[in-house]
């Protein structure tokens, strides 16, 4: 009986082991390690020129933050990277709901944003800019002039950081036409709905370079006032702080070879775009509004 008993016992012992190891493995794999053993990452893109979208001849994904990501995972055997379209204003949630395991679609790098996601470096300077009609007819040159003028009407995407910005600067919600993308926004404009489109420096630089945009122009100069200068990253889960590092190592290595500044002129970025030596992403984070 007593032998008996101990074999029992000593099964027992051997199963509780098994059930333990299995499922420290299966819970301690993190999104890094089943990437780099899968030799796949999926990446939420907003299909939008110059960050990330299909190629209209080739349907091949591609972009800024896309031919960085290649380039950065390249060395680590990843070769599969999976892109998937969503809208701007979903690509947040998409992450943290687990259908991304990044978001390479320039998204801005603010403290608010930093509650719930975690950037990698920044790789671009991104000043907000405007486009208008050809020729400028209302004279627009800055928020200042937005703001002044009571009969301007600014379109801006819905959930983008030039809202901030242009009600910083006092322009008043009321003038402000919130859009779920770009072409509605330029639609918009060329309607004469609006008067200008607000947004980041490198989506007016693909815009205008693109098809589809005679009659408009970017309006120069263009003062944001004392607006912060916003600074583009490819974001993470919080959680995923080793995939993270990696990919900032990577970065990192990439920022120091001609493949870097090839990607850049490729998209028409220049000195304006760089990122300034010691712009960090804990100093974004922090930052005052």
């Amino acid at each position: 009986m007593a032998a008996q008993a101990l074999r029992k016992m000593g099964l027992f012992g051997m199963t509780a082991a098994l059930l333990l190891t299995w499922n420290g493995n299966a819970s301690a794999e993190t999104t890094k390690e089943r990437i780099l053993r899968e030799g796949r990452i999926v990446i939420g893109i907003h299909n939008r020129s110059p960050w990330g979208f299909r190629d209209e001849k080739t349907g091949e994904p591609t972009g800024w933050h896309p031919d960085i990501l290649k380039a950065a995972f390249a060395d680590l055997g990843v070769k599969n990277l999976e892109f998937q379209v969503t809208e701007f204003g979903a690509l947040i949630p998409g992450l943290l709901a687990g259908r991304f395991d990044a978001v390479a679609s320039g998204l801005a790098i603010t403290p608010e944003r930093c509650k719930q996601v975690a950037f990698g470096a920044p790789d671009l300077q991104a000043p907000d800019a405007a486009i208008v009609i050809a020729g400028n007819p209302k004279k627009i040159h800055g928020y200042a002039d937005i703001a002044a003028q009571e009969g301007i009407i600014m379109g801006a995407g819905r959930g983008s950081v030039v809202t901030t910005n242009a009600k910083a600067a006092g322009v008043p919600e009321s003038r402000m036409l919130l859009f779920p993308d770009i072409e509605s926004n330029l639609s918009a404009l060329r309607a004469g709905r609006i008067d200008t489109a607000l947004m980041a420096s490198p989506t007016v630089i693909g815009i205008l370079a693109g098809k589809g945009a005679d009659g408009l122009e970017r309006a120069s100069p263009f003062d944001v006032d004392e607006a912060h200068t916003n600074f583009a990253a490819i974001a993470f889960r919080k959680e995923d702080v080793d995939l993270r590092a990696t990919y900032d190592e990577q970065l990192a290595k990439l920022k120091k070879t001609e493949a870097f500044a090839d990607i850049m002129t490729k998209y028409g970025f220049g000195d304006a775009e760089a990122v300034p030596p010691g712009v960090t992403t804990a100093d974004l984070c922090s930052r005052k509004p």
